[in-house]
């Protein structure tokens, strides 16, 4: 087997060679430079050297000069492998030094190998003597520095050249990064993994307000800047993350200059050197607080849209139960003029049926499926009408506030709805401050464009009156802040709320089409931001037209259309007894089928009364197909969805809808006013 001396400055050059010729059964030794070949030589004689030419401490020239000069060594082959002298002087100083070969790298390693075998085969013959093919004699020394110093020389004009345009490579990206950090709204940072060093761009400062070089300069700094519920989990993952193959990536709070957090994405690609030992990670920060923000917000307003949806549908079914127990006491009461024992347990029915009506009338107003009666009102002459009734409700050691803009423009409310979410917001304010305080009211415009809205997707920008309540009480815990809309949801003692009254703000205000807001800290008392859509001006009032308490008979024929059968009963039983004669119908199909009998037996329906929400074919469907049928009929709705909440707008917006549950005398004045009588 023989034995190979492989010299070369380059780690990965000597792996690689070592690696091919052991595989071709040659035994290798390695060395660094031409002082160590000449050592290791020395030592143990090969049987061929391979040697680069540019090597620090003494390089491939001297080392050949010193071995064909060693008589020792002089007769064993001299192969140089360089990829740095290439011109054909280099070569011809070699061969002149006594190189028994010149090959350039890269070669390919058959023909590699297939040259030192050449070299090998050609010079084993060789006997002691006189060397051959050197052009240069012993000791001529002034030729070979001669030679030596002008290849030096062209390679180091070579190399300086080449360091020029390196240089201004380098210069040109260092300008790219710094205007690159610069630019971004990230702050770029490198780390030096085996010095455990930080750099930031200027992004850092401008992001998180910290002086440059001042903090996070090390691993154990950028920790203490993590905010302390996130630490342990990211130090994990960044421990993780050098111990594999994968880029860094986190998100976490990190603290301002100014104390505050900053919700954050930390994003970096981790480099490692030939052992794959992690040397270096570069990356950068963004601030994402403005986006958690808008997410956290957008979260919200869906959760309390399906928690209206579902407070919606249960309230619905509620209202068709308390149709026939409200309708079935009052028959009860009417039954027992003379038991007034019997009858005061009937009318408790009929009390327990309205609290259980009053509930669900809350419920469908945070659910936005409330019927409303908006008109253009003046805010401010609202308020001011309501202050005696806001006055009996504080108590006297509450100070009340009330701070208008004058000159507002009107907005488009329900009147009562919103006197009553004043007095709730009030009411709430007014237990927040058992030992008094502080309760203001204030009134002004704001005009949102898409750059201001309040994170709710369905608020239009535009022009709104802001309407803020605001006290000095206990405020509101920030885990608590997220979840005050909700129904059922209260911070009072049982027995003490119901948990429907900020529910129902909530609901009012975004049926609306404005939003609520709330800001508050524990200690610092809470304001509730109202804010409602302007409309032109117009002449308003705050009154509402009062129904007739009497009772409105009739003999028209109605169509009633109802899927719950004691409902459907009840209704039937009401209108007979109010003198209409009923048809009954438990389906779209069936009453439209009722509707073409009677028409071809001259019996004409003169009402259509018909539940809205239906499986099959709903109210408003059936509608739209029955005044295809007989133009001009008249339609009554009847729901426990009383307003735009029945899958949409109502598509005859003239027809006018009963909701339920309602009494007898409410359902004989809502067909009496169908067909244009009064209550009699």
């Amino acid at each position: 087997m023989q034995f190979v001396l492989v010299v070369d400055d380059k780690e990965e050059n000597r792996y690689y060679l070592q690696a091919l010729l052991t595989g071709y059964g040659y035994q290798v030794a390695v060395a660094r430079h031409g002082a160590e070949a000449l050592t290791l030589a020395r030592q143990t004689l090969p049987d061929m050297v391979v040697s680069d030419l540019l090597m620090p401490v003494m390089d491939g020239y001297p080392l050949l000069r010193h071995w064909k000069a060693d008589p020792q060594l002089q007769r064993v082959p001299f192969i140089v492998y360089t990829a740095t002298y290439t011109q054909a002087e280099d070569e011809e100083l070699a061969l002149k030094l006594g190189a028994d070969a010149f090959i350039l790298k890269p070669a390919e390693p058959e023909d590699f190998v297939a040259s030192i075998r050449e070299v090998a085969d050609r010079v084993r013959p060789r006997q002691p003597g006189p060397l051959e093919g050197g052009t240069i004699e012993d000791g001529s020394d002034e030729e070979l520095l001669k030679h030596y110093s002008e290849t030096l020389i062209r390679k180091l004009e070579e190399k300086s050249m080449q360091l020029e345009d390196v240089n201004a490579t380098l210069a040109a990206s260092e300008e790219r990064f710094r205007l690159l950090a610069q630019a971004t709204n990230d702050a770029v940072w490198d780390w030096d993994v085996t010095q455990d060093r930080r750099w930031w761009g200027a992004g850092f400062s401008n992001l998180f307000g910290y002086r440059e070089g001042t903090v996070a300069t090390s691993r154990s700094s950028w920790a203490e800047l993590i905010h302390p519920d996130d630490r342990v989990e990211v130090l994990a993952k960044f421990r993780q993350t050098l111990a594999s193959e994968d880029d860094w990536y986190a998100e976490y709070r990190f603290r301002r200059a100014d104390g505050s957090w900053a919700h954050v994405e930390d994003r970096g690609h981790l480099v490692r050197n030939q052992h794959g030992t992690p040397v270096r990670m570069v990356g950068g920060i963004s601030d994402v607080s403005s986006r958690k923000l808008l997410e956290e917000r957008l979260h919200n307003a869906q959760r309390m849209e399906a928690v209206g949806q579902l407070t919606g549908g249960i309230a619905h079914d509620f209202n068709n139960l308390l149709t026939v127990v409200l309708g079935n006491a009052e028959c009860l009461v009417e039954m027992l003029e003379d038991q007034p024992d019997a009858q005061s347990f009937a009318r408790m029915i009929t009390d327990a049926a309205e609290r259980g009506a009053d509930l669900t009338r809350r419920l469908l107003t945070f659910a936005r499926k409330q019927s409303l009666t908006p008109a253009p009102t003046d805010i401010n002459r609202l308020i001011n009408g309501l202050q005696p009734m806001l006055q009996r409700v504080l108590n006297r050691h509450i100070r009340f506030e009330y701070k208008p803009q004058p000159g507002l423009p009107p907005t488009m409310i329900d009147v009562a709805q919103m006197e009553n979410a004043l007095l709730n917001l009030c009411v709430n304010a007014r237990d927040a401050m058992p030992d008094g305080g502080v309760l203001k009211i204030e009134t002004s415009s704001r005009h949102l464009d898409m750059a201001e809205n309040l994170g709710d997707v369905s608020l239009a920008a535009g022009d709104y009156l802001l309407v803020s309540v605001s006290d000095t009480g206990a405020g509101i815990a920030a885990e608590y802040r997220d979840k005050v809309f909700e129904p059922f949801f209260t911070t009072k003692p049982e027995g003490k709320g119901s948990g429907l009254g900020l529910a129902m703000v909530y609901g009012f205000v975004r049926q609306s089409g404005g939003y609520i807001a709330v800001e508050s800290s524990p200690g610092e008392g809470a304001r509730f931001d109202l804010y409602l859509p302007v409309v032109e001006a117009a002449d308003h009032s705050s009154e509402s037209p009062r129904a007739n308490q009497g009772i409105a008979l009739g003999s028209e024929r109605v169509l009633l259309v109802e899927d719950e059968p004691q409902v459907r009963e009840l209704a039937r039983v009401s209108l007979e007894s109010l003198g209409y004669q009923v048809t009954v119908a438990e389906s779209g199909e069936q009453a439209l089928a009722r509707l073409d009998a009677a028409q071809d037996s001259d019996a004409r329906i003169d009402l259509l009364f018909t539940d809205v929400q239906m499986s099959g074919m709903n109210g408003t469907e059936l509608a739209a197909r029955a005044l295809v049928r007989q133009p001009g009929l008249p339609v009554l709705y009847t729901s426990g969805f009383t307003g735009s909440g029945e899958r949409g707008p109502l598509p005859h917006t003239d027809f006018p809808v009963l909701g339920k549950p309602y009494r007898r005398a409410e359902l004989a004045e809502a067909v009496a006013q169908v067909f244009g009588r009064s209550a009699q």
